[in-house]
């Protein structure tokens, strides 16, 4: 975003878009009102040091040597992992370094962390034994511009990244984009009038169709079986975890008609430019993540492959 002094105005800034690959100049909610921020009552703007019990302003030059007075008497009671470093992931990846280099080398301490471990380790881990790598988007945003089917699953992207449904745009002109939402969310809606499927399988159970669709990709012969033999392992493990996952039974389990499920795996297969994405909706669960990353996304030269790859990290 580009923020512009403003001091005649409500707001001391002004924010406006800026032009980028991903975002084309967009912004989401929470870019357009960050402005706001600056005027709201609640925030502070001065350092607060407690004394007789009470918070009371002081200058920065007193608070942050209180701070280092004290962070150094601890390290030296207790040791340095008698002090913990929490970031959190509005942190810009600048922050979040210095944040790190400040833990480690200049506290020495081995406790630290941020807010995203409960809903990103466990997709980490799974990311890791299905494709051996962490997390992160192989690929630029914009390769979506091009794709004739995505599935997408976990994540309602219309609501929390409004800027990103352009990239969707081919995908529902070629009538290929498949959400997958108990809700018929405002993402879920773009697949009204021919624009996809919407698939809405009762909560708790995406895991169940994901197994289905695996089942059909094999069943009907749809899977790349050269791709699987050069480029994966533990397919027979697979192949029987499936096995018992055929459409009827999975659409007992999660409401999902028969015919949507075999659509959805025929389209993944033969589709020019297949992508799944992925949500954090689809790793934060009772039984643990589905073997994808959460806010992830990932290509497959045919569904197939993609899909059995998905299924290895169970």
């Amino acid at each position: 975003m580009t923020l512009t002094p403003s001091p005649q105005a409500e707001n001391p800034v002004t924010v406006n878009g800026r032009m980028f690959p991903t975002n084309r100049g967009g912004l989401c909610k929470k870019g357009w009102t960050s402005a706001e921020l600056l005027t709201t009552p609640g925030r502070l703007t001065t350092p607060l040091i407690r004394r007789d019990g009470e918070l009371r302003a002081a200058g920065w030059e007193e608070a942050l040597a209180l701070v280092a007075a004290r962070l150094t008497a601890i390290r030296q009671e207790d040791g340095p992992d008698a002090v913990a470093v929490f970031g959190g992931g509005g942190l810009t990846n600048e922050k979040a370094y210095l944040l790190g280099k400040f833990a480690r080398l200049a506290l020495a301490t081995s406790r630290i962390d941020y807010n995203g471990r409960f809903c990103m380790a466990s997709a980490a881990a799974a990311g890791k034994r299905a494709f051996g790598v962490d997390r992160g988007m192989p690929f630029p945003v914009t390769d979506l511009d091009d794709a004739d089917t995505i599935l997408l699953l976990g994540s309602n992207v219309a609501a929390t990244m409004p800027p990103f449904i352009g990239h969707l745009a081919g995908a529902r002109a070629a009538g290929g984009l498949v959400v997958v939402d108990p809700r018929r969310s405002q993402t879920a809606q773009l697949t009204s009038d021919g624009g996809g499927l919407h698939l809405a399988p009762a909560p708790g159970t995406d895991l169940v169709v994901l197994l289905g669709l695996i089942h059909l990709v094999l069943a009907e012969g749809l899977a790349d079986l050269d791709y699987l033999e050069a480029r994966t392992s533990g397919f027979d493990a697979v192949r029987r975890s499936v096995s018992a996952w055929w459409p009827e039974r999975v659409q007992e389990h999660t409401g999902v008609p028969v015919g949507q499920l075999r659509e959805v795996a025929r389209r993944l297969a033969r589709g020019r430019g297949t992508y799944i994405l992925t949500g954090r909706g689809s790793s934060s669960t009772s039984t643990g993540p589905t073997p994808r990353r959460p806010r992830s996304t990932s290509r497959s030269s045919s569904a197939s492959s993609a899909a059995v790859a998905r299924a290895t990290g169970r």
